[in-house]
């Protein structure tokens, strides 16, 4: 065995983490904008839940902005 087939495992273990992390922080961003925009909805008492959708998409777009980002670093 090589050198390189020894941190083979190693790389792949901080890559799923690396992944995860990156995963849960997307949810956390949009769950966490969905969560305001209902409430505003609520307080509003609004019919349509206009508040919850836009700030929905913009969690979504946060979210993906931050993954390219990060993606970008880690080249």
């Amino acid at each position: 065995m090589t050198n390189s087939d020894d941190n083979q495992p190693k790389k792949q273990a901080t890559n799923f983490a690396k992944y995860t992390g990156i995963a849960f922080q997307m949810l956390a961003t949009i769950g966490l904008l969905v969560f305001i925009g209902y409430k505003i909805d609520e307080h509003q008492k609004s019919a349509k839940p206009i508040f919850t959708a836009i700030l929905g998409l913009l969690g979504v777009i946060i979210s993906l902005v931050q993954v390219v980002r990060s993606l970008n670093k880690n080249k």
